[in-house]
């Protein structure tokens, strides 16, 4: 997923991209919230194949921004957690934790 789990985010608005690495990946859908998990700040709905998406609105007070990817396998669904800084030039994730600051 791009952005790398651990980066900035460079203010209210920022695009979101990944790649299947040639698993059949039939369906996306992408969560940003205040809390792991959660879709407070957006949810994508159904992304079908599509590999990235643009999210506007975020916020910019260098809180931290919870991702979690899903993508639906014949097997089920899955998912992959990020987390970001929301656009403030002070703020920092420490990548060696992944536990609510």
């Amino acid at each position: 997923i791009s952005p790398a789990s651990g980066s900035l985010l460079s203010g209210s608005t920022a695009t979101f991209q990944w790649t299947a690495n040639g698993v059949p990946v039939t369906q996306w859908w992408l969560y940003l919230g205040t809390s792991q998990g959660y879709s407070d700040l957006y949810n994508s709905g159904s992304l079908g194949t599509s590999l990235s998406t643009t999210v506007t609105g975020l916020p910019t007070d260098g809180s931290i921004i919870f991702a979690r990817l899903w993508y639906r396998l014949a097997s089920g669904w899955k998912a992959i957690d990020a987390q970001y800084a929301a656009g403030n030039s002070s703020s920092r994730i420490d990548k060696t934790d992944s536990h609510d600051p």
